[in-house]
C-alpha cells in the first residue's frame, strides 16, 4: 500500500470512530430524556465527592464518590477517558472496560469506580454524576510512570579557562509526567525549570546552566541536576552530577614573608603554588646567588646548614603556560641563638623566714638576648636576677632562667628553690561556727620542710591556759591526718558539739627548725529548736507587759472620768474646806454679798463672766470659781513674791503658794508641814 492509500485509509478509520463517538452521546442523551420524564427527580447531592488520584502505573486506582438522596429509580454514571465516554450506568460496567467495576454499598448511595492495573490510557478526567444534581464534579487520575535513567549532563567533560563562558545542558527524556530540572551547587540552588515549562505534551525536558565567565574558584565545584516528578510518595528523585575542570594562571603565596633561622640550622623555603595545571616552580636570589649547597624540592627550596652569607631575599616563581605567571618573596634572616653561661645549681636551698635571697642569671646571643626569670608552669616572670625580700614556704619551687633575642628560640636553664625550716600553718579560715549537735571540723594545714614530728590540738582556757585536747576527754574527739609533698594536713574533728565546746582552739606543730602555734575560734549556735522555745517565751513576756500597761492606764483614765462627771454634776459649788474671804475689788461699792455677778452667754449656756485680771494670784479665781481654774503643770517654775517680804525667787519642783491637784486648792494661809502632807496624799492617790 502507497503512503497516499495509507494515510486514505486512516482518515476513514478516524472517521469512523468519530461517529461512533457521536452515536454513543445521542443514545446517552435520549436516555437521559426518557429518564426525566419517567422518574420523578429527587433532590440529590454528594456525601463523598470525587478528588483527583495519582496512582503508580500497574497498581490500583479507586475513585471514591457517594450520594445522598438517591432513589429506586435513580441511575449514576461513570464517564471517562477518553473525551468523558460513558464507563458505568448504574451498577452495570460496559464491557469495553475489562479492569473496572463498581464498589461501596448502594443502600448508602456508594458507587466507587475500581481500575486494576492502571496504565497510561487510563490517565485523564473522570466524572461521577446522577439525574438531579446541579453540578458535576471532574476529577482527573493521573497515572505515574517512574524515571528508569537518570537526567544526562551534556559538556561535562569539557575544559573552560578563567574568564571564559561555560555552559551545562542537562535532559530527561523517559517518566511520566516528564520531571522537573534544577542545578544545584551543593545545597545552593542555582537554576531551574520555569513552573509553566510542562504545560505543553513534550517527549522530552532540558535546563542549561550558564556561567558568563567562570573564575579559578569555580574549579574542582560539584554542581548536581536533580529531577523531580513530583510525587515523592510514589516515585524517587534521580541526579548526575560532575565536577568543572577550570584552567587558570599560577596564584603563588609565601607560608612567611619573613623567616628567621639560626646559624647551622637547616631551613626550607617553601611557597604555595595554586594552578591548574600544575606549574613549574624556580627559585632566585636578589642581590646574591643561591647557596651552593641549595636543593629545589618541589615548591621548596632546601637549605642546609645555614651560613650568614645565606641571609637575603629569595623569589619563588612559578609557570603552568597561562598568562600571567606567579610570583612571591621571603626574606631570610640568619640570627644566633642565646646561650646562657651563668654556673647556678640544679637545686638552690632557702631557710624560711630569712631575708636577701638573689639568684643571678648571664647569657650570650645575637641580637642581645633579655633575661628574665619564671616560675615554672606560669607566665609569672620576674627581673633578673631573681630576688625574695622574705622567704615563705610558698616560694618554694622550679624557677627557669629564660634568655630570648627576638622571634627565635628561647634558651631556659632550670633550678629548684628548696624552703626549709620550720613549719607554717597556712589554714585561711580560723573562725568555725557550728550548731549545737553538729560536727566541728578544725582543718589545720601545715607547710613544713623537713615534716613536723609532732602535731597537737591544745585548747585556751582562763588566764590564756592551754591543754591538751584528746580523745579521752570526752567521746567523739579524734584527729585525722593527711600528708602532702608540701607538708601535712591535720584536723581535729569534734562529734555532737555542745555549747560548752565552743571557745579558743590552737593547733601547734614542730619540726627540727622549731614550733608554730595558730588559734581557731569555734562558735557554737543554739538548734533551731531552743530558738523558738526563746522567742516564744520572750514574745508571751512582751505581751504581759502590754497588758499591764493597758489596764493600768484604763483605770486611771476611768477614774478621772468619773471625777470630772461629778464635779460637773454638783448642784453647788462647796469646797471640802472654808473659802477665803472674798478680794475687795470683787465686791460692788455698797453692797456685802456677791449676789449681782454678771452672766455671760457662754455656748449656749449662761455662767459667770469671770472677774478681771488685776494681780497675780491666780488662786483667787480658783477659790471663788473652781471651774474656771486652769491647774499649774507639775513640776513647773513659777515666780512669786513671797508673803513675809523676802525677794523674788523660783520654787522648783513644787509650788508652795498657790498649789493646786486634782481639784484641791491649799491657800496660802496653810502651814507649810500641812501643804507637803497635802501633796504626798494626792501623789499617793494617784
Amino acid at each position: 500500500m502507497t503512503r497516499r492509500g495509507l494515510s486514505l485509509c486512516q482518515g476513514l478509520t478516524s472517521l469512523r470512530r468519530k461517529m461512533e463517538s457521536r452515536r454513543t452521546e445521542w443514545a446517552f442523551l435520549v436516555i437521559l430524556l426518557v429518564l426525566s420524564r419517567v422518574v420523578k427527580v429527587h433532590a440529590v447531592s454528594y456525601r463523598v465527592r470525587p478528588e483527583s488520584v495519582a496512582v503508580r502505573e500497574g497498581q490500583t486506582a479507586t475513585l471514591r464518590c457517594a450520594f445522598i438522596g438517591l432513589t429506586a429509580q435513580s441511575v449514576v454514571f461513570w464517564e471517562g477517558p477518553p473525551n468523558f465516554a460513558v464507563i458505568s450506568t448504574g451498577r452495570e460496567v460496559d464491557p469495553r472496560y475489562t479492569r473496572h467495576r463498581i464498589t461501596g454499598d448502594p443502600s448508602r448511595g456508594e458507587y466507587h469506580l475500581e481500575i486494576k492495573d492502571v496504565n497510561l490510557l487510563e490517565e485523564g478526567g473522570y466524572r461521577c454524576s446522577t439525574l438531579g444534581l446541579t453540578e458535576k464534579a471532574e476529577v482527573t487520575l493521573n497515572v505515574v510512570v517512574p524515571m528508569k535513567t537518570p537526567p544526562k549532563i551534556t559538556g561535562r567533560d569539557v575544559t573552560f579557562t578563567a574568564r571564559q563562558p561555560m555552559t551545562l545542558t542537562c535532559m530527561a527524556t523517559d517518566g511520566n509526567p516528564l520531571p522537573r530540572l534544577r542545578w544545584f551547587n551543593g545545597t545552593k540552588l542555582l537554576q531551574q525549570t520555569p513552573e509553566n515549562a510542562m504545560a505543553e505534551v513534550v517527549s522530552s525536558v532540558s535546563l542549561d546552566l550558564v556561567i558568563p565567565e567562570v573564575a579559578r574558584w569555580d574549579h574542582g565545584k560539584n554542581v548536581t541536576c536533580v529531577a523531580d516528578q513530583g510525587y515523592p510518595d510514589l516515585t524517587t528523585t534521580m541526579a548526575s552530577s560532575t565536577i568543572l575542570n577550570v584552567h587558570y594562571s599560577p596564584i603563588v603565596r609565601s607560608r612567611r614573608q619573613t623567616i628567621r633561622a639560626t646559624e647551622g640550622e637547616t631551613i626550607d623555603l617553601s611557597c604555595d603554588v595554586d594552578s591548574n595545571p600544575p606549574a613549574d616552580v624556580s627559585w632566585k636570589k636578589i642581590d646574591g646567588s643561591i647557596p651552593g649547597n641549595a636543593e629545589i624540592r618541589g615548591n621548596a627550596l632546601h637549605l642546609p646548614k645555614l651560613s650568614r652569607s645565606a641571609a637575603g631575599a629569595y623569589k619563588c616563581l612559578a609557570d603552568n603556560g597561562i598568562l600571567p605567571s606567579g610570583e612571591g618573596s621571603i626574606t631570610l634572616i640568619v640570627l644566633y641563638p642565646p646561650r646562657i653561661t651563668s654556673g647556678f645549681e640544679d637545686k638552690t636551698s632557702a631557710l624560711a623566714g630569712g631575708e636577701g635571697f638573689s639568684l643571678s642569671c648571664e647569657a650570650e646571643g645575637y641580637p642581645k638576648p633579655r633575661i628574665r626569670w619564671r616560675r615554672k608552669g606560669t607566665k609569672l616572670y620576674f627581673d633578673n636576677p631573681l630576688q625574695f625580700t622574705q622567704i615563705d614556704y610558698d616560694m618554694e619551687g622550679d624557677y627557669e632562667c629564660v634568655a630570648s633575642n627576638g622571634q627565635i628560640r628561647n634558651a631556659v636553664r632550670q633550678t629548684f628553690v628548696d624552703v626549709i625550716g620550720k613549719p607554717y600553718i597556712n589554714t585561711v579560715s580560723l573562725k568555725v561556727s557550728v550548731r549545737s549537735g553538729d560536727t566541728a571540723r578544725l582543718v589545720c594545714e601545715i607547710l613544713s620542710d623537713p615534716l613536723p614530728e609532732e602535731t597537737r590540738w591544745l585548747r585556751r582556757g582562763p588566764g590564756q591556759q592551754d591543754k591538751p585536747v584528746t580523745a579521752s576527754q570526752r567521746p567523739g574527739i579524734r584527729q585525722e591526718e593527711r600528708t602532702s609533698s608540701r607538708g601535712v594536713t591535720n584536723t581535729l574533728v569534734i562529734s555532737h558539739v555542745g555549747r560548752s565546746d565552743g571557745g579558743v582552739y590552737v593547733c601547734e606543730t614542730t619540726n627540727t627548725f622549731g614550733t608554730f602555734q595558730r588559734e581557731f575560734s569555734m562558735d557554737v549556735k543554739a538548734t533551731n529548736t531552743q530558738a523558738v522555745v526563746i522567742a516564744s517565751v520572750t514574745v508571751i513576756v512582751l505581751l504581759i507587759l502590754f497588758a499591764t500597761i493597758f489596764v493600768c492606764i484604763a483605770k486611771r483614765t476611768g477614774l478621772s472620768e468619773r471625777v470630772r462627771r461629778e464635779k460637773a454634776s454638783s448642784p453647788d459649788l462647796t469646797l471640802p474646806r472654808a473659802l477665803p474671804p472674798i478680794p475687795s475689788y470683787m465686791v460692788p461699792v455698797g453692797s456685802d454679798d456677791v449676789d449681782d455677778l454678771e452672766l455671760q452667754d457662754f455656748k449656749g449656756t449662761l455662767k459667770p463672766r469671770p472677774p478681771p485680771r488685776t494681780d497675780l494670784e491666780p488662786y483667787s479665781i480658783g477659790l471663788s470659781y473652781p471651774s474656771l481654774m486652769h491647774p499649774l503643770p507639775p513640776y513647773s517654775t513659777v515666780e512669786r513674791q513671797r508673803p513675809d517680804g523676802e525677794d523674788n525667787m523660783v520654787d522648783s519642783p513644787y509650788l508652795e503658794d498657790p498649789w493646786e491637784m486634782e481639784g484641791f486648792v491649799v491657800p496660802p494661809s496653810l502651814p507649810p508641814k500641812n501643804r507637803a502632807d497635802k501633796r504626798i496624799n494626792a501623789i499617793t492617790q494617784c
